[in-house]
């Protein structure tokens, strides 16, 4: 799953540094199950703030990002596709 988070990261233009804050293992266990649901919405969350507020935003705001994701995950996740 971390080398198909890394590609979409360099498709969407993120920089690897923005992985590394973020945690690759993180992103991997919170997309794990639904990828193809879960990946679109996470690089392009991640190149908004990357775009928009830079590197040293990201670094001070790495928790509520890693919320963000959690919530893409409750929204999308399995429950979602059982409902």
């Amino acid at each position: 799953m971390e080398s198909l988070i890394d590609v979409a990261a360099k498709k969407a233009g993120i920089p690897s540094e923005v992985l590394d804050l973020i945690d690759r293992t993180f992103l991997s266990e919170v997309i794990d199950d639904f990828p193809d649901l879960l990946l679109p919405p996470i690089m392009s969350t991640l190149k908004q703030d990357y775009v928009n507020k830079g590197l040293e935003w990201i670094k001070q705001n790495v928790m509520p990002l890693k919320e963000e994701f959690l919530l893409l995950q409750r929204l999308y996740g399995p429950h979602w596709i059982l409902a």
